[in-house]
């Protein structure tokens, strides 16, 4: 049975976010949208997500400023990131990759069943009922 997540989806175009938030619900998931970095740090304050699905352009705080404050607390530098944009350059990609993004799609050329995957891919195994301290 596949683990259910909290995934933050940080995105400016809302036909994009809602359509993959509208997906990932319909997959047992719960999510967020907001649509920049900004808004992404308030809601990383009021709720620790699983994941984050993440553009790279948008208004006040792009996706990889948002990476680099991120990855500059502690209790961020685990949190599976999966880019998700439709105009991020060769160098965006590569930064990215750098501060610990392990999934990079496109928007015109990815499915649905790929980012799942992903997300699936980047949580931490569940602990077993009998491993599982009581």
């Amino acid at each position: 049975m596949p683990r259910m997540a909290y995934v933050l989806i940080v995105d400016d175009e809302p036909d994009s976010s809602e359509f993959v938030e509208r997906f990932l619900q319909r997959e047992g998931h719960r999510t967020t949208c907001v649509p920049n970095g900004r808004e992404a740090l308030a809601a990383l304050i009021n709720g620790r997500p699983d994941a984050m699905v993440l553009d790279v352009r948008m208004p006040q705080m792009d996706g990889i400023a948002l990476l680099e404050v991120l990855r500059s607390y502690l209790r961020w530098t685990k949190l599976p990131v999966i880019l998700l944009t439709a105009h991020a350059n060769a160098e965006q990609v590569e930064r990215a990759q750098e501060l610990g993004v392990e999934h990079v799609f496109h928007k015109a050329n990815f499915t649905l069943v790929d980012l799942q995957r992903a997300i699936a891919k980047s949580l931490p195994p569940q602990a077993s009922p009998s491993t599982r301290a009581t």
